[in-house]
Order: C-alpha cells, then structure tokens, then sequence
C-alpha cells in the first residue's frame, strides 16, 4: 500500500537510509580490499567511496521508489530488495570488473560473503527507511489534523 509520503521524501530517505547501511556494513568487515579489486581500482580511497555512492546513492534511491511495491515489514522488504541487488551484482557487475561470474575468481566462498551482507545491508537499510517513513507519515498526519 503507498505511502502518503511525496516521492522526493521517500528518495531522500532511501538516501539515508542506505547511507546508515552502508556505514554499518563497512564497520563490520574491511571493504577496502575487496572493493579496489571489484572495481579495478589502486586506490582505497577511491573504492570505498564507490561504495559509498552506490549503497548510498543508488541503491538508497531505488529502494525509496520500490519500498511501497514489496510487501511485508520493512526489514524484510529491504531483504528482497538486496537479495535482487546482490544478484545483479554477482550476475552482471562481478564478470565486467574480472571477479568472475558470481565472483568465483575472489575465492569459494565469496558468493556466500557478498550475499550475506547484502541481506544484511538490506535489512538495515529497510529498517531504517520504515523508520524514517513511519516519522514522515505522522508529521504529515499531524500536520492534516491541524488544518
């Protein structure tokens, strides 16, 4: 069911929805490593703020525009909605940065690694984005009701 919230409310939460996300996800495993060899990149700096840009940016961003259309609570829509992302990535993103289809050049179990932690950033980000929405919808309420 959508939301009464305007469509640059829902981006912009998205936006900082993935922000926190992303944040909580590179504190909890050394992205640097990974990234500048997914990306093709030297520099660490640089990797971690592609990553910074498309947990923030653009998933944050889609996700804020698809959230009214999965269904369930908000953690688990973030679920699927990662679950898509990380398929993408592993499908389409890994092969033309040379980690392999599915990643399988950057080891075994890095399939397994780069799934759980787009669930997990996925479910962070859900979270967060419900919370967001949830303040938005009452200040909007209140705001009707006082008019």
């Amino acid at each position: 069911m959508p939301t009464n919230v305007s469509l640059t409310d829902r981006i912009g939460n998205g936006i900082v929805a993935g922000f926190i996300a992303t944040l909580v996800l590179s504190a909890l495993h050394e992205p640097v490593t990974l990234l500048t060899a997914a990306v093709g990149v030297r520099a660490p700096v640089a990797g971690l703020l592609f990553h910074f840009f498309v947990g923030t940016l653009l998933w944050g961003s889609v996700f804020g525009l698809v959230h009214d259309y999965l269904f369930g609570p908000d953690w688990l829509r973030g679920v699927m909605f990662a679950g898509g992302a990380a398929v993408v990535v592993m499908l389409v993103i890994a092969p033309l940065t040379g980690s392999g289809l599915f990643c399988l050049k950057l080891g075994v179990f890095a399939p397994v690694v780069v799934a759980l932690f787009h669930l997990a950033y996925g479910a962070i980000l859900g979270a967060i984005y419900g919370k967001l929405i949830d303040t938005d919808e009452a200040r909007a309420h209140l705001h009707h009701a006082h008019h």
